[in-house]
């Protein structure tokens, strides 16, 4: 117990430097765990020496895995990706899995090993892809959402592969009914624990909260993993898999956000004892004896993996450069693929010598994953950026002149086309996501199917005799190739660009946008804005000051900062005097008194210059001019005079005067 403690204690040490260290860099923590696991374990500099210590610890790292990996499954998300999860998802899995056991039958294997292999081999690590999908803000792009889709998709598929394993270890001594029987009794039982837990648990966590603390919670939390995990495994299950149900069905529990927010703190920390714990299992001697077998045998995965998942794509009509983006974003072997191996070696599919080959080959693959997702989009406009799409009819192709293109059909595109719609300025759309291109054509708008990174799409849909040119695209590198070439293209047309951060904004000017609009800045003008409307200070001075942090602003991406000139000129917009109206009701506490009594001079420095009543105006009423509802009180003051005024108009209340944007 103490050597375990101890071990635990080593790990958590060497994990949380790699942590910050691959965070700084901006890749994957997962990386640094498996090469860490190698340094210290007992294979390497021999800090944790212990080979049962450290399974214990990798048993222990997998069931935390799946906890949490069951905590984030998202039904909801699942069903917006069903398209991609059905389509891309399946084949892809489909297709590795038959070629992956054709080889190795051919090569001898036996079908059991062959079809294990297969299974293990077709899955991709969403550790590593979803963690540089999201830093990339690829989420929302075409080949980010295939992406996803295909994870998903491979993650619903491994509660299913893990009952299959222990049945393919007996398939040598038992007939295909009893295989069949098998399976079908392992599916019950998972389905059994899964609807019986949800009967329970949301019933008990409600109980828990009301007569207990979050304390109590949390440790609910735990005893309900393990206790899964205890009838998972008297029912011929896993403990992994009991893990991975608990998580799923605390998911689904209206607790699950406070139980997200206790436990995902830890989730790097869990994720790191499997990691690296997988590092310690692997031998070094049979890497070093084996270096050209295994790396050649890595490439050839990698290869393998990523032109069936690109042909997966082509099967379901995506672009050849998004499918072969997507191809090779999952070229990798997975991190349950490391879980089902080690099953895999415990059920006797495998002996050791196989078990250390699979695991070399996929901390390889997963190794040179991150450098082949940066690289793929890059790579892939260079590749097909002069390829040559399919010929248009020229009945088809649309004589337009000064016309706007919009490139891109999410929501800024939409409403941007709505605008053109209701001007009647021509405009066409270009998107290269089928989706958004069926939904314009759905809704009667002039669109176009293609790259916007080709110089053949953007000749299709007359860049030279267009006016303007709108990307409203999330790929960022996609965008920025796109803009150079159209401004080759056409040196006179306007470009305008909406990107998503900052940082990209001298990036897009250089390569030849004239407007780039980033959201996050316009999303602070627009707070901005909404703030000084609350304080009453009119549009016309929140327009000056937009338009100068615009002018200011876009500079100051650059390396500047707002001048003190500039800043005195807003001061003086904000103590400039002004005029204000209010308009009095029936519950406004002015109603029904006389300007003399309520003071509004005294009391707030603003000054009462005329009220208009029934259209009809008065100007410098007397201090006995009694007040109606439906009176318009013209006032006349600074700003903060203003706001301090119609406060006092409301509630009678007489406002702090020393409260204010300016003291």
């Amino acid at each position: 117990m103490v050597h375990l403690i101890e071990d635990l204690a080593v790990l958590l040490l060497v994990s949380l430097p790699i942590n910050l260290f691959f965070h700084k860099i901006k890749l994957p923590s997962v990386m640094g765990y498996l090469i860490a696991g190698v340094l210290i374990g007992p294979y390497g500099l021999k800090l944790i020496s212990d080979v049962p210590s450290v399974k214990v610890l990798a048993e222990i790292g997998v069931i935390l895995l799946l906890f949490v990996i069951g905590l984030e499954f998202s039904l909801g998300r699942l069903l917006k990706n069903l398209a991609s999860v059905l389509g891309v998802g399946g084949l892809q899995l489909s297709l590795t899995t038959a070629f992956v056991w054709f080889v190795f039958s051919e090569m001898g294997f036996q079908q059991n090993q062959s079809i294990a292999l297969g299974l293990i081999i077709a899955l991709s690590s969403t550790a590593i892809v979803m963690k540089m999908i999201t830093d990339r803000a690829e989420i929302d792009t075409l080949h980010g959402k295939l992406c996803i889709g295909t994870l998903l998709f491979q993650d619903l598929c491994v509660v299913p592969i893990m009952l299959l394993l222990p049945l393919l270890a007996q398939s040598g001594v038992t007939s295909a009914a009893d295989f069949v029987f098998a399976m079908v009794k392992s599916l019950t039982a998972v389905v059994a624990i899964f609807f019986l837990s949800r009967l329970i648990v949301p019933k008990a966590l409600v109980w828990v909260a009301r007569v207990g603390n979050k304390e109590h919670l949390t440790l609910s939390v735990f005893f309900i993993i393990l206790a899964t995990g205890w009838a998972s495994q008297k029912m011929g299950l896993t403990l992994a898999m009991g893990a991975l149900i608990a998580g799923m069905i605390i998911s689904e529990s209206e607790y699950n956000h406070q139980i997200i927010l206790d436990i995902l703190p830890l989730r790097d920390y869990f994720s790191s004892i499997f990691f690296i714990s997988v590092g310690m299992l692997l031998q070094t001697q049979v890497f070093v004896d084996s270096v050209w077998v295994c790396l050649a045998l890595s490439a050839l995965v990698v290869l393998v993996k990523g032109g069936l998942a690109g042909l997966a794509c082509l099967l379901v009509k995506v672009p050849l450069r998004i499918s072969f983006v997507v191809g090779m974003r999952l070229a990798q072997v997975g991190e349950f693929s490391l879980i089902l191996s080690a099953m895999a070696l415990d059920q006797g599919l495998f002996d050791s010598h196989q078990y250390q080959v699979l695991l070399i080959v996929s901390i390889l693959s997963m190794l040179f994953a991150p450098l082949l997702i940066q690289a793929s989009t890059a790579l892939s406009i260079r590749i097909f950026s002069k390829w040559k799409p399919e010929e248009t009819d020229s009945s088809q192709k649309q004589a337009l002149k000064g016309h706007v293109i919009i490139v891109g059909y999410s929501l800024g595109g939409r409403t941007l086309a709505q605008v053109l719609l209701e001007t009647q300025i021509p405009f066409l759309v270009l998107d290269l996501d089928g989706e958004q291109v069926k939904r314009a054509l759905t809704e009667g708008i002039n669109t176009h199917y293609g790259d916007c990174a080709q110089e053949e799409t953007l000749s299709r849909v007359g860049l030279r005799e267009a006016r303007m040119i709108v990307f409203s695209i999330p790929d960022y590198a996609v965008t920025e190739k796109a803009v150079r070439l159209a401004r080759k293209m056409n040196p006179q047309v306007k470009i305008m660009v909406r990107t998503r951060l900052t940082a990209q904004v001298e990036e897009l000017k250089t390569a030849g946008a004239d407007e780039v609009i980033p959201e996050e800045f316009e999303t602070s003008i627009e707070i901005f804005s909404r703030v000084l409307r609350d304080y009453r200070i009119p549009n016309n001075i929140i327009e000056q000051q937009v338009e100068l942090i615009r002018l200011e602003g876009y500079s100051m991406f650059r390396g500047l900062s707002l001048n003190t000139e500039s800043l005195k000129k807003f001061s003086t917009y904000l103590t400039a005097t002004l005029t204000e109206s209010y308009l009095v009701l029936e519950n406004s506490w002015a109603r029904e008194k006389m300007l003399g009594d309520m003071n509004v001079t005294e009391r707030t420095g603003a000054v009462v210059i005329a009220v208009v009543r029934k259209n009809k105006p008065h100007p410098n009423p007397g201090v006995e001019f009694a007040v109606l509802s439906g009176d318009i009180l013209v006032l006349f003051g600074s700003h903060m005079q203003l706001d301090r005024a119609i406060t006092y108009l409301e509630s009678g209340q007489e406002p702090n005067l020393k409260i204010g944007l300016i003291p």
